[in-house]
């Protein structure tokens, strides 16, 4: 499980999820809890992009928002919620 508060750039912490045709693999680099982002070593389908993501909460916890359909993906329960 990820713990924003213990987040290093040795990443031990990742998850992966299936989005319903590949395995992505997602890996922290960076947090900055000020301002709500997250920046990922995404790995999708034989590509590997870095990018920040902006941390939203709800009931569930917290998730970003991935992908062309901006699937929630919760960070604590590696888990997409589809929409």
């Amino acid at each position: 499980m990820i713990n924003l508060n213990e987040i290093a750039f040795t990443d031990n912490d990742g998850f992966e999820f299936n989005d319903g045709e590949s395995l992505i693999r997602f890996d922290a680099v960076a947090y900055y809890p000020d301002e709500k982002k997250i920046t990922f070593a995404v790995t999708d389908r034989g590509r590997i992009t870095v990018g920040d993501y902006e941390i939203f909460e709800s009931k569930r916890g917290k998730f970003i928002e991935y992908g062309y359909t901006y699937r929630r993906v919760y960070i604590d329960e590696f888990t997409e919620e589809r929409q």
